[in-house]
């Protein structure tokens, strides 16, 4: 099984949607240990973000949803790192 461990999404949302809310939301997540947010650009309207999600086992379709259900439209990904889950070995009786 493989893991997604980190994510980088660059993604475009409304100034009226507080970092701290919505980092907190993607922090509640399946999978997921951490969130950091740097805003990069700032308009009238509206602010370009790269959110920086990790975790052991990160469920990147949850982290989507809660994007969209907060009105944060994603740009693209720019990185991902993932690894093999490590299978318990077994001990012979």
């Amino acid at each position: 099984m493989i893991n997604i461990r980190r994510v980088l999404i660059e993604a475009l949302k409304a100034r009226e949607t507080p970092l701290v809310e919505l980092s907190q939301a993607l922090c509640s997540a399946n999978g997921v240990d951490e969130c950091d947010m740097i805003v990069t650009d700032v308009d009238v309207k509206t602010e370009t973000v790269k959110i920086t999600v990790r975790g052991s086992n990160i469920e990147y379709n949850e982290i989507l949803k809660i994007l969209q259900d907060n009105g944060v439209s994603v740009k693209g990904v720019d990185e991902v790192s993932v690894s093999k889950a490590k299978q318990a070995q077994r001990v012979p009786p």
